[in-house]
């Protein structure tokens, strides 16, 4: 039995380029040449998932894009959700779990951030987060940056001040929800921002 070129090109169409036969015009690769026919089938195997593999980078990068971009969008939500103290809508795009490690050197519960913002606790002049590192691992997104924030109140009212922050987030039911954040201000003592200086770095 023999396998006709034309068979092959129907798995795919490098196959029109690999086949090129030098035995007085036949069109089929008979018993005589199996080395042949193990190489060009090796060849366009590779090549098939090689162009596999990037048509998936290709539809991981987008997934990853269109999460990210409903990420930057529901942050800019909790964002006009903390200035109008928009509880209802907090409670939407912050998990009942969410944990918080302050920039106030402590550690926060939902409930104790909510308790912060109505002791205007996290009043801002302005903020501009910029995010540097951005990745999905299945339900979860991990958002990693820096933002320059000036407090409205407190302390350092008015100064500039930077901070490093990792967010995380996870799709819950369709939805992306906080679940946890980490923030630290970049050289100096998180507390004494909030009025509560740590002894330990007084010292």
């Amino acid at each position: 039995m023999s396998l006709e070129r034309s068979d092959l090109c129907v798995f795919h169409p490098c196959f029109r380029k690999l086949l090129t036969w030098r035995s007085g015009g036949e069109r089929s690769i008979t018993g005589d040449h199996p080395m042949k026919i193990i190489l060009v089938a090796a060849a366009a195997i590779l090549l098939i998932f090689a162009e596999a593999g990037g048509a998936c980078a290709q539809a991981d990068d987008a997934g990853v894009a269109a999460v990210r971009a409903q990420i930057e969008f529901n942050d800019r939500a909790v964002g006009r959700a903390i200035v109008t103290r928009d509880f209802a809508a907090l409670a939407t795009l912050w998990s009942p779990g969410m944990v918080v490690n302050s920039p106030g050197n402590n550690i926060l519960t939902r409930a104790q951030v909510f308790a912060a913002i109505r002791e205007d606790k996290l009043a801002y002049t302005s903020v501009k987060a910029v995010t540097d590192s951005f990745s999905v691992s299945r339900d979860v997104a991990i958002d990693m940056g820096h933002e320059a924030i000036v407090m409205s109140n407190g302390p350092m009212a008015g100064r500039p001040l930077i901070r490093r922050f990792t967010d995380v987030w996870q799709n819950v039911g369709g939805s992306w929800v906080q679940i946890a954040r980490q923030a630290t201000y970049v050289g100096i003592d998180g507390g004494a921002v909030y009025g509560h200086p740590d002894p330990a770095l007084s010292r």
